[in-house]
């Protein structure tokens, strides 16, 4: 399974958010079907990070995300690929993971890849 943030339980485009996505598609690499999940580490990255190995994805893709995040799930084993900054559906994301088209990042090009992006909180927690 590879995790897509998204923005909203219906979208099928990936967010630009990744630690405050409040959802994530679990794409199905052998059918091309996904389901969507909670992010229930929504509005931090590391607990995102956590849910997202949690829901047993193996690979995991992003508009944005921060350092920390990406080391987090390097060091459970979670493979982490760049969209390129680009909102891809997540049809876009099968194909172009099918085909090897997708930036795996590692830690000898994570400085060109990663980009913490905004900090906007979609999320709908509990923010006292």
């Amino acid at each position: 399974m590879i995790a897509i943030p998204l923005t909203k339980k219906d979208s099928t485009v990936i967010s630009d958010l990744y630690g405050n996505a409040p959802y994530f598609a679990l794409l199905d690499l052998n059918s091309g079907y996904f389901s969507v999940a909670e992010n229930k580490g929504c509005g931090n990255g590391i607990d995102t990070a956590q849910c997202v190995k949690e829901l047993g994805a193996v690979g995991t893709i992003f508009y944005h995300m921060g350092e920390g995040v990406f080391n987090h799930l390097e060091k459970n084993k979670v493979k982490v690929y760049s969209a390129s900054k680009t909102y891809l559906s997540i049809e876009d994301i099968y194909r172009n993971l099918l085909n090897d088209a997708c930036k795996l990042v590692t830690k000898t090009n994570c400085d060109t890849l990663l980009d913490s992006g905004t900090t906007s909180c979609s999320c709908e927690c509990d923010k006292n």
